[in-house]
């Protein structure tokens, strides 16, 4: 006994198949970006994935420590000219925009100004 296939039916598992092969930072961002003001505390570049953690204060006056993942194609800048995660130091006053992702927090973009 043949059965008939509904198009729909194979249309919703093209859709299906598709979100469980598509990137990983595609379909794990959970949220707005977030972005942050505060002082470089470290920089990883010797491991993988490449991480920056900043310290800033929240609207209470309260410590908050922020580690985000540093993607290869990041934007990073100091003042309007880009460059490496490597040259920030610690101490560096920066501007991080991440994103939480499943990962953890991903960096978007890093400004030295």
């Amino acid at each position: 006994m043949r059965t008939a296939t509904n198009p729909c039916c194979i249309g919703l598992l093209t859709v299906l198949i598709g979100a469980f092969l598509a990137p990983t930072h595609a379909l794990a961002s959970m949220g707005s970006p977030m972005r942050v003001r505060g002082e470089v505390m470290a920089v990883n570049v010797h491991d993988t994935p490449n991480v920056i953690v900043i310290r800033t204060t929240t609207t209470k006056n309260q410590e908050l420590i922020v580690g985000a993942i540093v993607d290869p194609d990041v934007d990073i800048t100091h003042g309007s000219r880009p460059v490496s995660l490597r040259s920030l130091k610690e101490g560096d006053s920066v501007v991080l925009v991440y994103v939480k992702t499943l990962e953890g927090l991903v960096a978007r973009s890093i400004h030295v100004p």
